[in-house]
């Protein structure tokens, strides 16, 4: 669960959503789909962006979703998560098993980023907790050389591009803390996109 509250999900509409709209205008053609876990919090209030910015939804589950749906608190929270399984394209059910549920989180990240060009972070950006978090998941996009775009939780802060396009990892510290960073805007994102569409 991505532990932020109700003020801090409304706050990230503003910065979320043109995000989303500037990595359509500049793909332009390709249809665009967001990958997600779909925990509670931020994952389920970007998956809505995302589908009303018109991107296809293919939700990428820890756990079978009969499984997964036990760790969700309330029957609001249900619903919202069956409703949006029911507007997802596609639905990948992971094996995991919910006495493991610190591996099950990290399969789903790494099987995220295995089929990701972008990975949209947004994460408070302290040091991962425990496996399988979104500390782990961004030092692994680095890793992989994979744009991360991070949208901050904390107060006043602007989003950041973190992406080491070659090179590697400067010994004794993650690819996260190597890779360089910058804030994020509109000719940034375009650039990256336009980058990505010529390497791919």
């Amino acid at each position: 669960m991505n532990r932020i509250s109700q003020r801090q999900l409304d706050g990230l509409t503003p910065q979320v959503r043109p995000f989303l709209a500037q990595i359509a205008a500049a793909a332009r053609t390709p249809a665009l789909t967001l990958l997600s876990g779909l925990a509670e919090g931020a994952d389920r209030h970007v998956a809505e962006l995302a589908l009303d910015a018109g991107y296809a939804l293919h939700a990428v589950l820890p756990f079978a979703r009969d499984t997964y749906v036990r760790d969700f608190t309330g029957a609001a929270s249900r619903a919202q998560f069956g409703e949006l399984l029911a507007r997802a394209e596609r639905v990948t059910e992971l094996s995991g098993r919910s006495g493991f549920s610190a591996q099950a989180y990290r399969r789903a990240g790494h099987a995220l980023l295995d089929e990701s060009d972008v990975l949209l972070a947004v994460w408070d950006g302290l040091p991962a907790q425990g496996a399988g978090g979104t500390a782990e998941v961004v030092n692994e996009a680095c890793r992989r050389r994979i744009p991360v775009i991070h949208v901050s939780t904390q107060p006043r802060t602007s989003p950041v591009l973190i992406w080491q396009r070659q090179g590697s990892a400067t010994r004794g510290r993650s690819a996260y803390e190597a890779a360089p960073s910058r804030r994020c805007g509109p000719s940034q994102v375009a650039a990256m996109v336009s980058h990505l569409m010529r390497a791919g």
